[in-house]
């Protein structure tokens, strides 16, 4: 598979999950994240504050390795 197909399905993937974010940190790091809470807005898409809880693990260097964990870890 080439490059480009595999990037399509990841964002194919993510794109399909309901309230789950890519997530970056100040250090370069990478996680997919579906644990969280935010406010509900009255209109959508409206302001929202949103909290995360991401664990150690979930951290990668780059946003495929996050990507390819979060879709291993999700989908089975």
């Amino acid at each position: 598979m080439k490059a480009i197909d595999r990037d399509s399905k990841r964002l194919t993937w993510l794109q399909q999950q309901q309230g789950c974010a890519l997530v970056s940190d100040d250090q370069g790091h990478w996680a997919v994240v579906c644990d969280g809470m935010q406010n509900l807005p009255l209109n959508p898409p409206d302001d929202v504050h949103t909290t995360f809880f991401i664990e150690k693990h979930q951290w990668r260097k780059n946003i495929r390795r996050a990507l390819d964990a979060a879709m291993k870890e999700f989908s089975s």
